[in-house]
């Protein structure tokens, strides 16, 4: 019975700390799913900006090679300069924005991994208390009935003498 009892409390252990480590798991993967379309939404904006950037230095160089005069040459030159800053501003951006959603992916990760851990641990120790509190529960019931067996087999004993003694009498008159 015992035996019994303490293996259906691992069981219950064992579901339970699954639920917990399942829910943390299920917050990681939120945050990590929000960080994914943060990154394809910021995908899609740069591609589009680069690709009108290009666009933009395309013509400048258009431009350029087609200018005749000084004035136009340095419009054109002024217009494909810009183009190509903008462009380098852009990927500047970019890096930076990738290494801060790389720290922030990473951060996000460690702190799934610490919230699993303690998930664990708390449902772990919940699960000690329980299996605790049920051996403790369980040897009190066994205690109680050894003690009541005990007094069962004293008073038998006891009423077994007095019946012996009294055939014993008997046999004896």
């Amino acid at each position: 019975m015992k035996k019994g009892i303490l293996s259906l409390a691992v069981v219950a252990a064992i579901v339970f700390t699954s639920c917990k480590k399942d829910a943390a798991q299920e917050t990681a993967d939120q945050k990590g799913d929000s960080i994914e379309n943060v990154v394809e939404e910021t995908t899609a904006v740069v591609e589009e900006t680069v690709e009108s950037l290009e666009a933009k230095i395309k013509e400048a160089t258009e431009e350029l090679s087609k200018a005749v005069t000084v004035e136009e040459k340095q419009a054109a030159t002024k217009k494909l300069n810009e183009a190509k800053a903008a462009l380098q501003t852009l990927k500047g951006e970019v890096v930076s924005t990738s290494e801060e959603l790389a720290k922030e992916t990473e951060d996000a990760a460690n702190k799934a991994k610490q919230e699993v851990k303690k998930a664990t641990n708390n449902a772990t120790q919940k699960v000690e208390k329980k299996v605790e509190a049920k051996v403790a529960q369980t040897k009190e019931e066994i205690d109680s009935a050894l003690e009541k067996a005990s007094t069962n087999l004293k008073k038998d004993t006891k009423e077994k003498n007095i019946s012996d003694k009294n055939l014993e009498r008997i046999k004896n008159q």
